[in-house]
């Protein structure tokens, strides 16, 4: 039979997973976010009755937007249907992580068509479809410049070397 919960995710988490897996994105062991979504899945506590879904206290369509998951049978009776608050705001956050690493990756690339790294912001942006509103180009550029010199130097850190153990001739 399966299931359809509304999962709380931020604007423009909801416009990447719209793109990468369509109007609704079905929980599988295949595919990052999926899988992600299958390892936050919890069975509902027979006690409690506001565990059999997904808090829809957070989907206020100001800081939160429903994006629509399927969960097949199969997991349905395994895993659950319930997803807690912390999981939900635990799985934004990963998937932002996600989304600005290959942000990244989009600018670094060797053929990139320009090697301004302004433009190639907004076009990562507009690719997506994502507006100025949901996802500013200050905080992305910020951001893209944190995690370049973060990377430069952890490449430029050579630890010193002590031997443990010298050998004599």
């Amino acid at each position: 039979m399966g299931a359809k919960i509304l999962l709380p995710v931020k604007a423009h988490i909801k416009k990447y997973l719209e793109y990468s897996h369509g109007n609704q994105m079905e929980v599988s062991d295949r595919g990052y976010a999926s899988f992600l979504l299958l390892l936050m899945l919890e069975k509902h506590k027979k006690q409690d009755p506001r565990t059999v879904r997904p808090s829809q206290k957070l989907i206020d369509h100001k800081n939160y937007f429903p994006y629509p998951v399927y969960i097949g049978s199969n997991y349905e009776i395994s895993k659950g249907l319930y997803i807690s608050t912390a999981n939900i705001k635990r799985f934004n956050e990963t998937v932002d992580d996600f989304f600005r690493e290959q942000m990244y990756s989009f600018i670094n690339h060797p053929n990139s068509t320009d090697k301004v790294v302004d433009y190639d912001i907004i076009r990562f942006r507009d690719m997506f479809g994502i507006s100025e509103d949901e996802l500013p180009f200050d905080n992305l550029k910020r951001w893209y410049y944190r995690e370049r010199l973060r990377i430069v130097s952890r490449r430029n850190f050579t630890p010193p070397f002590t031997p443990q153990y010298t050998l004599s001739l």
